[in-house]
């Protein structure tokens, strides 16, 4: 994770620079449907059921009964930070609701025409962070505690639909309204746990909301080869999200005597800061192609999507005071890099038992052009299928990985600069479900 900083001079300002990293860096997209997940999210030449109106609305095509259904999930994250011998471990869990979406088909002489419409939760931004050091420099002395959690969600609620072309060929188009943010939280404690001072503990608390919209689409192509291959392509617009961001800061000191009062900045100001800042940003297109091969109960699928993060921009100024669009823009195209996320699945049907056994990894590079390799998210996925019956059906998965962050300086000037840089090992565990009522 980054760490963030808000001063009374700027709206914000972030030791990772820019605010759109939250977006398009922090958390991890999962997508929807425990299925699909289960697979990896290889699903674009898969889709058959209500998730597709999100991997590939061409694939809705292949649905002939109407569906109703509702997902949930269950993240476990931990994050052990570590610098020199220290390492201190935090620990969250979260559950949410992923999905909830119909699909319709309308009934047709030859073909098909499918319309689904749902709300999706298809990233999360859920992250924690815990960090603490003794400095024992003489005339210091004071146990520092930095504590950061963010919580939030990508989400959109889509329209969608499909219609076959031909018999082999069918054809999607998805409507996506999006909407999401994020609570950030940053404190900063330092304790005189030997009491060498007249103050007992010093605090800094830190706190962004963030809220953001947009809309764009989805549109795709589903070519069935034969009975067993299936190939697939889709394409989704740029968004142009509109972000509105609200501050806070404010810095407290008790003394001996348990009395608490504000702190006060360089100028003699008391530092309890509030603000507020909207900026829009544009993100590039995305494509994605995928394949899906059946035989004798077996299916293998794969899908590769590309961005390139170096076409991030900004529309309006950004919130970074002193920074111009066009040196915002600059640094984004100088630090950013294209990606290809790589999703592998497989699917094996039990013979005479209403049962699937799944398994899939899932490759989401980072978007940074320096980054390491450890700090590519790497997550690997198991899962089961059930029919309780013949209009009922649940699936599961679990999802799991681990990756690293690391970050220079990441206190400034905290900790008189003595925590030089920090290692973050995230452990990532993610438990889904689907339910689906069919007719």
């Amino acid at each position: 994770m980054g760490f963030r900083f808000i001063v009374p001079v700027l709206l914000l300002c972030t030791a990772n620079v820019f605010a759109q990293e939250d977006i398009y860096s922090n958390g991890l997209e999962t997508g929807i449907g425990a299925r699909a997940i289960g697979m990896g999210g290889a699903y674009s030449a898969v889709g058959e059921d209500y998730s597709a109106s999100y991997w590939n609305p061409a694939a809705l095509a292949q649905i002939r009964r109407f569906e109703l259904s509702g997902g949930l999930s269950h993240f476990i994250r931990k994050n052990d930070a570590s610098f020199g011998n220290v390492t201190i471990q935090s620990d969250e869990t979260f559950t949410k609701l992923t999905d909830l979406g119909i699909v319709y088909p309308v009934p047709t002489y030859r073909g098909s025409l499918v319309f689904a419409f749902g709300y999706n939760r298809v990233r999360t931004y859920d992250s924690n962070m815990e960090f603490s050091f003794f400095d024992a420099t003489p005339g210091d002395s004071v146990e520092y505690k930095w504590r950061e959690q963010d919580l939030g969600t990508m989400n959109f609620w889509n329209a969608a639909a499909a219609v076959d072309l031909s018999p082999n060929f069918s054809v999607g188009m998805g409507l996506n309204f999006w909407s999401g943010g994020s609570d950030y939280s940053f404190s900063k404690k330092e304790t005189d746990i030997y009491d060498i001072w007249f103050e007992d503990e010093w605090r800094n608390d830190q706190s962004i909301n963030s809220n953001f919209s947009a809309f764009n689409m989805s549109l795709g192509a589903l070519f069935r080869v034969n009975n067993q291959l299936r190939l697939a392509a889709n394409m989704v617009t740029p968004k142009t999200l509109t972000v509105t961001e609200q501050w806070s800061e404010k810095g407290s000191v008790i003394d001996d005597d348990g009395y608490s009062s504000l702190m006060y900045d360089e100028n003699g100001d008391p530092i309890d800061y509030s603000g507020d800042f909207e900026y829009k940003l544009r993100t590039p297109f995305s494509f994605t192609l995928g394949a899906a091969y059946n035989l004798a109960g077996m299916m293998l699928s794969g899908q590769m999507e590309f961005n390139d993060w170096q076409q991030l921009r900004f529309e309006t100024e950004p919130p970074i005071s002193g920074t111009t669009r066009e040196q915002a823009n600059d640094f984004i195209h100088e630090n950013y890099r294209s990606t290809t996320r790589v999703r592998l699945g497989a699917e094996f049907t039990l013979p005479g038992m209403g049962t699937q056994l799944r398994a899939g990894y899932f490759l989401d590079p980072s978007i940074y052009e320096n980054a390491e390799s450890d700090e590519d998210r790497k997550v690997y996925s198991f899962g089961l299928g059930f029919l309780l019956d013949k209009q009922l059906k649940l699936d599961i998965a679990y999802q799991f990985g681990n990756w690293k962050h690391y970050s220079v300086d990441p206190f400034g000037a905290d900790a008189n600069a003595r925590v030089t840089s920090l290692q973050e090992d995230i452990k990532y565990k993610k438990l889904f479900a689907t339910l689906s009522y069919r007719l």
